[in-house]
């Protein structure tokens, strides 16, 4: 057997079939998580952006008014993403718009209630992301659960049915070009941007628009429940990162759970691929 150079873990995200990872999801971490930032700028980074955010959610909440601009942070992120992300960290973020409305709109159509609202936030550039996506997309979230609970219990249930036949169609991931043109001052991972990121962020929503975001995350108990219960496969249901609805806060570690919100999609999305091939397998 050949001896393999260390470290593993690098390997082993690649080559295990049994983490529920898209193999171009896979090919991606393992490049992004390689960066010399993730292990030199990113302890750094993350202790930087905690300080720094707790001080402006503590200002805003003692100021007597509230201030945003959304259009500066899209600016600010586009710029920030286009000349100091790498490429395969911007690949991982608009994949995960993507992967989102993806899980989003399979079950708004498989799950047997009316009118439920279908997203088309699907940005393959990072031009996509102008027009406040960033906020839309979790309310894009809030939407599905809000509308299909209502209906829910409206209809005297409390679940949606197992559906025999599956509509897969949305699954499909289109071609992501992050801006390669685009000349970059730096390239750092995703884990590390993520938390530069989440200052300005912070900064340019009001407190109840950032408070909703970071709670956002709870969401996916509710989305994973939805599709385990369509697809009658319980594996789902533990995909999640167990945060809940009944805790808000938001003094956590943001990135972090954002990543972690990100990563659940991911193999989310990489199970409904492999249910829909093995259906596909199986006429």
């Amino acid at each position: 057997m050949a001896v393999r150079a260390l470290p593993l873990h690098f390997d082993a995200l690649c080559a295990d079939p049994a983490i529920l990872l898209s193999e171009r999801a896979a090919k991606l971490l393992h490049r992004d998580l390689q960066r010399r930032s993730r292990r030199y700028v990113r302890p750094v980074a993350r202790i930087f952006s905690r300080i720094v955010v707790w001080g402006i959610v503590a200002l805003k909440r003692l100021l007597p008014f509230q201030f945003s601009s959304h259009g500066l942070l899209d600016w600010l992120s586009v710029r920030f993403l286009r000349h100091c992300v790498s490429r395969e960290g911007g690949e991982l973020l608009l994949r995960h718009f993507i992967v989102e409305s993806a899980l989003i709109r399979f079950v708004a159509r498989n799950c047997g209630l009316p009118q439920v609202r279908e997203p088309d936030l699907l940005p393959t550039s990072f031009n996509g992301l102008l027009g406040h996506a960033v906020i839309q997309h979790d309310i894009n979230m809030y939407r599905l659960i809000i509308d299909a609970g209502e209906m829910l219990r409206r209809a005297g249930r409390t679940r949606c049915d197992r559906r025999a036949a599956l509509d897969f169609s949305m699954l499909e991931v289109p071609a992501i070009s992050p801006d390669p043109e685009a000349w970059r001052l730096i390239s750092l991972d995703l884990g590390t941007a993520l938390y530069l990121m989440n200052i300005p962020f912070a900064l340019l929503t009001t407190e109840v628009i950032y408070e909703q975001a970071v709670n956002s995350f709870s969401l996916d108990e509710s989305l994973l429940a939805h599709i385990a219960d369509i697809t009658g496969d319980d594996v789902f249901r533990a995909l999640g990162s167990g945060q809940s609805l009944a805790w808000l806060a938001v003094d956590g570690d943001v990135p972090k759970s954002l990543y972690q919100h990100a990563m659940a999609h991911e193999r989310a999305h990489t199970a409904l691929c492999r249910l829909a091939a093995g259906n596909r397998g199986s006429r």
